[in-house]
């Protein structure tokens, strides 16, 4: 019986596992410009909000898609937003 437990996931982790890659997928085909306009209007929702699962779901896979894109670009500039990525999610739990 536990082994079939283990292997159950959750509907709401399901879910959310779903939305996160559907957001995450969406801001890939955007353009720097774009993400950028996405992380602010996020950054204001943040601020305009009570603490939301679903805003801090999206700060992460936004944060993530920077990382993915710097990685190209820059090693130290994403390491950067890694170790910032780091501290927002200490902060979070």
């Amino acid at each position: 019986m536990n082994t079939e437990s283990e292997n159950l996931v959750s509907l709401d982790q399901w879910k959310n596992q779903k939305r996160d890659n559907s957001f995450s997928d969406y801001l890939k085909v955007l353009s720097f410009n774009d993400l950028m306009s996405e992380s602010n209007e996020l950054m204001n929702q943040l601020k305009k909000s009570e603490a939301e699962a679903d805003l801090f779901s999206k700060t992460r896979v936004i944060m993530n898609e920077f990382t993915h894109r710097l990685e190209r670009e820059s090693r130290h500039l994403a390491d950067s937003v890694k170790d910032l990525k780091k501290q927002i999610e200490d902060k979070l739990h």
